[in-house]
């Protein structure tokens, strides 16, 4: 069986490690760890990226929409 877990070093604690003990009950595992970056997801595409480097330029600019709770139907 192979598993993957996404979480943050803050969320784990000894529940973690009984419950990977329990999936994997006398088993040989290899626990890897890799820091994630969220920017390479964000730029994992051109066109994901286009879209974020024109989102930054009009922040940088001032360039907001101004919407009232009323036109965002909230």
């Amino acid at each position: 069986m192979e598993a993957v877990f996404h979480t943050n070093t803050n969320e784990l604690d000894f529940s973690f490690l009984e419950f990977l003990k329990t999936q994997f009950k006398n088993a040989k595992i290899d626990i890897f760890v890799k820091e994630i970056d969220e920017t390479d997801y964000l730029n994992s595409s051109i066109e994901n990226k286009n879209r974020l480097e024109s989102a930054i330029e009009k922040v940088n600019k001032r360039k907001f929409i101004n919407k009232t709770i009323d036109e965002l139907g909230l």
